[in-house]
């Protein structure tokens, strides 16, 4: 064979020659400034928690490098310490480079050489976005406040809407991303981003379709991935809490008799919902922890005031755990003109199982032989109904 003909052949030959192992290699090479003789951890996240991977010293230009082996796509995360990280979706054969700042690695990194680490890059910029302009409407709405003349209610409800509008966004931009490339394993973590401890971005009933969305293109990839594995789990776990509500909520139905309360009142006194009977009473669930609960307040107070003279009542019942949390609450948002109770004991309150208490808020109309009229999550929809009784 003609030498020179040979040599065409050379590369191939190469990278088939290249051993299993080579190929599953990654290389991270990483310069941080403000890092010279830091400690820098590479953590690996599981589906259920994060190990330590591996640790070097940062040398005095702030540089580092981790090498690993792996077979699949793996989430990794470079940090120094738990709250100051950037996470890596990382893929055998993968060599990346990694900048930034120390004093703030999440907000200043850069990343090169990792599609995936890319992805995961521009979605968690997104978010930490959307958190600062929630955070800054937050501060806004605390220092308000307390101005003179300010209108609560309107202030609250100017707020609201205001954080509706962010959170809308951040949910449009996240099914956006999944639609995009719903094979990559950066939108299984587009799942699960969280606006607070409590509320995903994709939380509502209907975004199970992403869910499974995410599910189907990631199973024909990585059937046995761990990630993978988890998100088929939670589907299945999802959907049959989709038919217990189903089920729950035809339990509860509309002439059903409304389960006994008897909880403690504010005063430390027994208040129970039978002994309301002969009133119609409008049962609400809530917390002072409950960002969505303090919402509906407001809307509380004008069906009060509106429809207590012509015999409405209502009595409100705390999931909270803490009492002085529970008191503040109501005097806060001056609700303390009708009847409150709470055993204090969160979601081990003896009212979630009887009442199928999934969410905050929620609340039922209940006539006055004590049988259910209609149940949701908005007060203020069940408003033309009390009108309907009452006018």
């Amino acid at each position: 064979m003609d030498p020179k003909k040979l040599l065409l052949f050379l590369p191939a030959i190469i990278i088939l020659s290249c051993s299993p192992s080579e190929r599953s290699n990654y290389t991270i090479y990483g310069e941080f400034e403000n890092a010279s003789g830091e400690m820098i951890y590479l953590m690996e996240m599981r589906s259920e928690e994060i190990i330590p991977a591996d640790s070097v010293i940062a040398d005095q230009n702030g540089g580092f490098t981790f090498s690993g082996r792996i077979e699949q796509p793996r989430f990794l995360v470079v940090q120094d310490k738990p709250s100051n990280n950037l996470t890596l979706l990382i893929s055998p054969g993968e060599e990346i480079t990694v900048t930034g700042d120390i004093d703030d690695i999440r907000r200043s990194y850069q990343v090169e050489g990792s599609p995936g680490s890319e992805r995961v890059m521009r979605l968690n910029r997104e978010m930490d976005g959307t958190l600062d302009k929630l955070d800054s409407l937050g501060n806004i709405y605390r220092s308000k406040l307390n101005e003179p003349g300010v209108d609560i209610e309107e202030l609250r409800a100017d707020t609201r809407e205001k954080f509706d509008s962010i959170a809308e966004k951040q949910r449009l931009f996240t099914i956006g991303f999944i639609e995009e490339e719903p094979g990559s394993l950066a939108s299984l973590m587009a799942l699960y981003m969280q606006i607070d401890p409590s509320t995903f971005v994709l939380g509502r009933p209907g975004d199970l379709k992403y869910y499974k969305m995410v599910d189907s293109a990631l199973f024909e990839k990585y059937p046995e991935l761990d990630y993978v594995v988890t998100l088929n789990e939670n589907i299945r776990e999802m959907e049959t809490n989709i038919e217990m509500r189903r089920l729950r909520e035809e339990s509860l139905h509309a002439g059903s008799t409304a389960p006994e309360i008897a909880l403690p009142g504010r005063e430390g006194d027994t208040i129970t919902l039978s002994s309301l009977r002969g009133r119609y009473v409008l049962l609400n669930f809530w917390a002072s922890w409950s960002e969505e609960s303090r919402n509906e307040n407001p809307g509380l107070i004008d069906i009060y005031n509106r429809f207590n003279p012509q015999g409405l009542e209502i009595l409100q019942v705390s999931l909270d755990r803490n009492r002085e949390s529970w008191l503040r609450g109501i005097s806060e948002d001056r609700t303390g003109e009708w009847m409150h109770a709470s055993d204090l004991q969160f979601w081990s309150s003896s009212v979630v199982p009887v009442y199928r208490i999934d969410e905050l808020p929620v609340s039922f109309l209940i006539d006055m032989e004590g049988r259910i009229m209609a149940r949701s999550a908005s007060a203020d929809s069940l408003a033309e109904i009390i009108e309907d009784i009452f006018y």
